[in-house]
Parts: C-alpha cells; sequence; structure tokens
C-alpha cells in the first residue's frame, strides 16, 4: 500500500514543477529529476532538486529548516581549445545561472509556488530562502541551495 508523500518530498515535487515551467516559458524544454545527477551530460539538458537536510531552527527549536538543492546541467560541450566553445559555455552558463534565479524567485512564497506546481503544501510557513547560486564551469551546471522552514517532527516534547 502506497504512503501518502512526506511534507518534504511534496516541496521537492513542487518545486520541480515549479521550475520545469519557468525553463520551459523561458524556452528551454528541461526535465527536473528528484534526486542528485553528477557528472557531464552528454545526451541533454536536465534538472534536479533533492532534500538534502534539516536541524532545528536556531530561534525556536519547534521549527525546522530544511535544506534543498537545485541543480541545472547543461549539454556538455567540449572545448577543444577554440575560443568559440568556450563562449558558447559561458553563455550557456550564465543564461542558465539567470533564469534559475528568476524560476526561484518567482515561487520564493509558498502560496506562488503552490500556485505555479498545482500542489498543496499544508505544514510549509509561508516562504523559503534561497541562500546560494553558483555555476561549476568545469561540470557545466548551476547550483542553487535552497532551505524551507517547517514544524520540526523531532523536536522534544512532540
Amino acid at each position: 500500500m502506497a504512503s501518502e508523500p512526506s511534507l518534504r518530498t511534496k516541496f521537492r515535487q513542487a518545486l520541480q514543477i515549479a521550475l520545469a515551467a519557468h525553463f520551459k516559458a523561458a524556452g528551454l524544454e528541461i526535465a527536473f529529476e528528484p534526486g542528485i545527477i553528477e557528472g557531464p551530460q552528454s545526451d541533454r539538458d536536465i534538472g534536479c532538486v533533492w532534500f538534502d537536510s534539516k536541524r532545528p531552527q536556531a530561534r525556536d527549536g519547534n521549527n525546522e529548516e530544511a535544506f534543498f538543492g537545485v541543480r541545472v546541467l547543461r549539454l556538455f560541450k567540449q572545448d577543444q581549445g577554440g575560443v568559440v566553445p568556450r563562449e558558447d559555455v559561458e553563455t550557456a552558463l550564465e543564461w542558465t545561472f539567470e533564469t534559475l534565479e528568476d524560476g526561484l524567485l518567482a515561487v520564493i512564497n509558498l502560496p506562488l509556488l503552490e500556485t505555479a506546481s498545482g500542489m498543496v503544501l499544508d505544514g510549509w510557513h509561508s516562504y523559503f530562502t534561497v541562500t546560494e547560486v553558483a555555476s561549476n564551469h568545469q561540470q557545466q551546471y548551476v547550483q542553487a541551495t535552497v532551505t524551507a522552514w517547517a514544524r520540526n517532527r523531532t523536536a522534544r516534547g512532540g
């Protein structure tokens, strides 16, 4: 018997749906998969979203900070020492960085994430924070770290 997905799973899924829609509207059809995808991509552009860890919120141990990762991997372009391939990689990474940043900004409030994904995420507070967006030039991807707040399931006393 399949159980109901956890709140963290629903949040990750909602983020995947919202980001896929945002990238599609920006002109890049990209699937966002669950879990971390590593290494250069030789066959397609792809994205991934994963739950990483959680810790009690410093001000109130009844709440938690949940950490998620988002990565957009571009189709790997091999640089054979020429200027043009290197320029293509940099242009693609810069565009990806800005598009990911814009996509996260577009849904940074929970009601907007719910609207963008069509999912209801009862139990989350009303927002999450993008704590970092960075490019990896060697592996040709852009990665973001997202912190969301929820009720701490392991809080002392329930």
